[in-house]
């Protein structure tokens, strides 16, 4: 199992990369391109290790400075593509830094120089460009593991493993598991959720799908912590058949009529995630295996949040719906009766 530090990217950023990657396509540049989860830039590479835990307590030793990394060509040696990016003095002194900690510990790595880049293709042969600038501070330093599926190769943090290991544990034991994701807005709980379907044979049930009709949209209702969301209805219509191992009639609201759908049905799968704030409310948490806490930094949330939604949006956020969620993870100290916790950016 191929084992290396990396920086990784918001979605924003990625959706950048993919463009740059289609406008390959378009010109008829041909060869294997990286999947969208998979676009990262290597720090450090260990191949095979069992020196994880060590490895993991060495980057959250070493700060991560705030920095910006900007990209501004696409490389080529021999038939690989990569993105580069300005010259970057901070993330070079970072990455020595990193290094020089690896050798303290004499912990094997590939000692090649660093050539910040990020690979976007391989299998071609073509010239270098040069691109539109696109800059991010959106990123982190992870541990990721190449785990090899049906559909292809695919890079999980070292972290996110762990979740793994303990769902298959209790899915051996019990034959189902339903996994809750909690947390801020913009802490990256549908992205999850959607990296451990890539690994899972599982559904994914979405809170927001589940937030009051008209009628319910009381003073009274607000006023309870974890009250805008129609919790009574979700576990009736999802946890309910889930836990009697029956087929889920999926009926999610419409946010534009605020009126509930006709739904869909969703075959029985015996493991489910449950993604989205208000999900480990105490009136739904026995129903649930796992649970996870995602926490992110106020000025990085904004920052998403206006990048996802929009600046007008953001102020319907900073007034109502944050104040909100801060309230129910106050009030039943969400993040404290959680399984696992995970913070964006660490």
């Amino acid at each position: 199992m191929r084992q290396f530090i990396a920086l990784t990217f918001n979605s924003s950023f990625k959706e950048e990369l993919v463009h740059i990657m289609d406008t390959l396509k378009e010109e008829g540049i041909q060869g294997k391109y990286y999947d969208s989860d998979n676009l990262h830039m290597t720090l450090a590479f260990f191949g095979e290790t069992n020196r994880q835990d060590e490895i993991m307590e060495i980057i959250q030793s070493i700060p991560f400075p705030e920095i910006t990394i900007t990209i501004n060509r696409i490389g080529h040696f021999k038939k690989i593509y990569w993105v580069g990016i300005q010259d970057n003095p901070e993330l070079d002194a970072y990455v020595n830094g990193l290094r020089d900690a690896l050798e303290k510990h004499d912990i094997p790595f590939d000692d090649k120089p660093f050539y910040p880049h990020i690979t976007i293709l391989r299998k071609a042969i073509e010239g270098d460009r040069f691109l539109q600038e696109v800059s991010t501070k959106d990123i982190k330093v992870e541990l990721l593991q190449a785990h090899y599926l049906e559909e292809g190769l695919k890079y999980l943090p070292y972290k996110e493993q762990e979740v793994l290991e303990v769902i298959n544990k209790i899915y051996k034991q019990k034959g189902y598991v339903t996994i809750a994701i909690d947390g801020r807005c913009g802490s990256g709980k549908t992205t999850l959720a959607n990296k451990l379907k890539t690994y899972l044979d599982c559904h994914i049930f979405h809170m927001d799908d589940f937030y009051l009709q008209d009628y319910q949209r009381t003073k009274e209702r607000f006023n309870e912590p974890g009250g805008n969301v129609d919790r009574e209805r979700f576990k009736k219509e999802v946890l309910e058949p889930l836990n009697n191992q029956q087929d889920v009639l999926y009926c999610p609201l419409d946010c534009a009529t605020l009126t509930i759908s006709e739904g869909t049905v969703y075959p029985y799968k015996p493991i489910n995630i449950i993604e989205g704030s208000y999900s480990c409310h105490p009136d739904l948490r026995d129903d649930y295996d796992i649970t996870l806490f995602l926490d992110i930094d106020e000025s990085l949330r904004l920052q998403r949040i206006e990048e996802r939604n929009g600046k007008e949006a953001l102020t319907m956020f900073i007034k109502k719906w944050i104040p909100l969620e801060e309230k129910y993870f106050s009030y039943f100290d969400i993040q404290n009766h959680c399984d696992f916790y995970f913070k964006a950016g660490d």
